[in-house]
């Protein structure tokens, strides 16, 4: 391939993001064994990956990137990030470490694509998006400009970029209105900031194939025929645990750091993670998803967890909402 494939990593021991990178790598290298692979790291990192020899084998350029030490470590992946296309040279398809690879990627070199591409936040137009409203009056917090037009809000996890002047521009605004948003107005996300600098360009990047970037933990649209799988780590974000995976719950990761190696066991989960799923899991809708997203959700499972008198309230709650559906159901029937 003439394109080369990119990770960012910032990790100590109270992560498993090294082990997301590890396992990310082994998919890859199962596919594409001798394509370029560059990942980018802070000083820190780059010892803790080059005391892991073979994860260290599956790459071909380990490039140390000097960022503030005084920066959170999510500040210095950010900075990293956003920063990717003025720091290497060359066409690439940046790719985030919570991901699994599951078919060759070499049409990624045949894609017409003239500066920038990736895949829409959760595979649809941005005003169809779960959270349209709240972004954008976020990004108009933030930002003071006005992106509720925009035809997409873009996933940052994978990234093909072209290298050119154009590129290199963007890139630096990106890097620029991150900084903006994360030191000035205390939002770190790097997509708020990638939002507006689309905006500012008159929204320059296209849409690339969604089997690129398969969003699973929130759309299962094209998990069928993904490329690459991107797990989303949300455990902060859902109450219970998305336990379904081990990719979700991190117990493939916690197995690796466990192993120290990539054992058969482990190998044959990634390599099969289309079906690496426990057998009680199930799909939610669009109606099932906002309300386990909602604060009430969190205190009626965290209530319903602590059982006795609690626990009946909330089997009562669900009962008669249960009761109430049957009847409208009836009466419409």
């Amino acid at each position: 391939m003439k394109t080369q494939f990119v990770y960012v990593l910032v990790s100590s021991e109270d992560d498993y993001y090294l082990e997301e990178l590890w396992v990310s790598l082994y998919s890859l290298r199962f596919y594409h064994p001798k394509d370029k692979v560059l990942v980018l790291v802070d000083g820190l990192t780059e010892k803790r990956i080059r005391e892991k020899k073979a994860l260290l084998s599956l790459i071909d350029e380990l490039i140390l990137v000097d960022v503030p030490l005084n920066y959170s470590a999510k500040n210095r992946s950010r900075e990293i990030k956003t920063s990717i296309r003025n720091l290497i040279d060359g066409d690439f398809l940046f790719i985030d470490t919570d991901t699994v690879i599951c078919a060759p990627l070499d049409d990624v070199d045949l894609l017409h694509v003239q500066n920038i591409a990736m895949v829409p936040e959760l595979h649809g137009p941005f005003k169809e998006h779960l959270t349209y409203g709240f972004v954008s009056e976020d990004t108009k917090r933030i930002f003071n400009v006005d992106v509720s037009d925009s035809p997409y809000w873009f996933n940052s996890g994978c990234m093909l970029v072209r290298d050119n002047d154009f590129t290199r521009e963007f890139f630096q605004k990106w890097n620029e209105n991150w900084k903006y948003s994360a030191f000035k107005k205390n939002n770190s996300t790097d997509q708020r900031a990638l939002l507006k600098t689309d905006h500012d360009y008159g929204y320059i990047i296209k849409c690339l194939p969604d089997i690129y970037n398969c969003q699973m933990a929130m759309s299962i649209k094209y998990f069928y025929d993904a490329k690459i799988v991107h797990f989303w780590h949300m455990r902060k974000n859902f109450t219970p645990v998305m336990d379904f995976s081990p990719f979700m719950s991190h117990d493939i990761y916690r197995q690796l750091r466990k192993e120290g190696t990539m054992t058969t066991n482990i190998s044959d989960v990634i390599l099969h993670c289309k079906s690496a799923f426990t057998n009680d899991s199930m799909i939610c809708g669009k109606d099932e998803i906002l309300f386990v997203m909602s604060p009430i959700h969190t205190i009626l499972w965290t209530s319903y967890k602590k059982g006795g008198f609690v626990h009946w309230i909330v089997d009562m709650i669900i009962y008669f909402i249960n009761l109430k559906n049957r009847i409208c159901r009836k009466i419409k029937a």
